[in-house]
């Protein structure tokens, strides 16, 4: 709860200018016809984990869009349209990646199944 605390403060921090959010490192990609049960449930433990550090990086890009929002109205002015637009970027890439991921295991376990479990 501390290092989330800490995370959404530095977060509104108007004097930070790089950006604290992190994308997190996409998982290897596994093909489900030469895999072993072994390597498909760490390939899954990894795509789950990815998808669910996915979830803290958009939060983190949205609170970082509030943020800059907050202090621009702060400051009397508007929120640079060029910042936001970018954001909104990163999300939609982001969730595509994420969606990619997620069918890419599934697919990845449909194999699997095909090839292994006749």
């Amino acid at each position: 709860m501390r290092i989330l605390f800490a995370a959404m403060f530095l977060c509104a921090t108007p004097a930070l200018a790089q950006p604290l959010c992190t994308e997190p490192q996409l998982p290897a990609p596994v093909d489900g016809a030469h895999v072993s049960p072994d390597q498909l449930r760490a390939a899954v433990t990894a795509a789950k984990g990815y998808i669910a550090q996915s979830e803290i990086y958009q939060s983190c890009l949205l609170d970082e869009l509030d943020a800059a929002r907050t202090q621009a109205g702060a400051q009397g002015h508007a929120l640079n349209p060029l910042l936001e637009s970018d954001m909104r970027l990163r999300l939609a890439s982001n969730q595509r990646t994420r969606e990619k991921v997620g069918t890419e295991i599934n697919t990845a376990i449909d194999v699997y199944k095909k090839t292994h479990l006749k």
